[in-house]
């Protein structure tokens, strides 16, 4: 099998653009956060509260998709890492929200980590521009903009689309953490949902029954989001059974979360009736990103590269100068 070679990428102005618009977007939303719940601590309009928390869940979904973005444009690894700090910081900040009842003190941390996510976009936006801006000037020079040295060649052979479904993987283990915290931390109140289904229930047996439910959703999302963890970097060995394996889990994964829906004791349970939505997005949000995963790795660009990891670790074949498999 002859491979093509892998041209050098060099990130487009508009693919930058689209970085930039999103970072401005989350930076201008942060600010706009403040404002809003200003007007209900301050103003006592209850349209401030519904716009905050509403904004919150739009402002989680685009710094989701930031480290994406940043992974299409092949920014700086830095940059990408910073991208998925913001993204974890803006999951913390919506977990912190909804601790208001069992741990106080814990959700006192909201504000101050609001200011973490305001200074960690701010350098992301800056980086970001000041690599813009040099990308104007390498366009006038392609001829130096072509040498390349040969480490990032050798990065640049991971496809794109396993790039993205490597860090899919990684942003659905931390997504994994997050509700698995939120779920342990509000024990009382799956206690009380255990109660509202069985009322008769003596203690002991609301006890047990909180004890098994907690039993089998921890070892779930523990089981799933190391499996996600993992699968991230050996779907990037081009093994055809790798993918395969994480094709797998991606059913496995999207069953448990369909049985969650089914149960009324688990993460919805720990929310009032008027926050359940959330954990309804974000569930609806991980089956996305799984499916997501498991279909980037099938796709023509990606199966190139996997068929030809296979016919390389073939005994017999060897490749040639030119790049293709000399063998049966």
């Amino acid at each position: 099998m002859q491979v093509a070679p892998n041209k050098t990428f060099m990130p487009q102005r508009w693919t930058l653009f689209v970085y930039l618009t999103l970072a401005g977007l989350i930076l201008s939303g942060t600010l706009l956060q403040g404002f809003l719940i200003g007007t209900s601590l301050f103003a006592d309009a209850a349209w401030g509260q519904t716009a905050h928390s509403i904004l919150g869940m739009v402002l989680l979904l685009l710094t989701l998709l930031l480290p994406l973005v940043g992974l299409l444009v092949r920014l700086p690894g830095r940059i990408t890492v910073f991208s998925a700090v913001l993204f974890v910081l803006t999951l913390l900040q919506v977990t912190l929200a909804g601790l208001a009842r069992s741990a106080p003190f814990l959700a006192a941390l909201h504000p101050t980590n609001a200011m973490l996510m305001f200074a960690v976009n701010m350098y992301l936006f800056i980086q970001v521009w000041h690599i813009t801006q040099g990308r104007q000037t390498e366009s006038a020079q392609p001829q130096a903009a072509s040498a390349v040295p040969d480490e990032k060649k050798k990065h640049s052979k991971v496809p794109l689309e396993i790039n993205l479904a490597t860090g899919s993987y990684l942003l659905y283990a931390l997504i994994s953490v997050a509700v698995l915290t939120l779920f342990i931390l509000n024990r009382p109140q799956v206690a009380n949902a255990v109660r509202s289904m069985h009322p008769n229930f003596s203690q002991s047996e609301v006890d047990g029954a909180v004890a098994s439910i907690q039993l089998i959703v921890v070892g779930a999302h523990i089981v799933f989001g190391s499996s996600a963890a993992i699968l991230a970097f050996l779907i990037r060995t081009g093994k055809n059974w790798a993918r395969i394996v994480s094709s797998v889990v991606s059913g496995l994964v999207v069953l448990e979360i369909l049985y969650e829906w089914s149960s009324p004791t688990d993460v919805p349970a720990v929310l009032g009736p008027n926050q359940r939505i959330y954990a309804v997005f974000v569930q609806i949000l991980m089956i996305m990103m799984v499916l997501a995963c498991a279909a980037l790795q099938w796709i023509p660009q990606a199966s190139r590269t996997f068929f030809a990891a296979e016919k390389a670790s073939t005994p017999g074949n060897i490749p040639d100068a030119a790049g293709s498999n000399i063998g049966n």
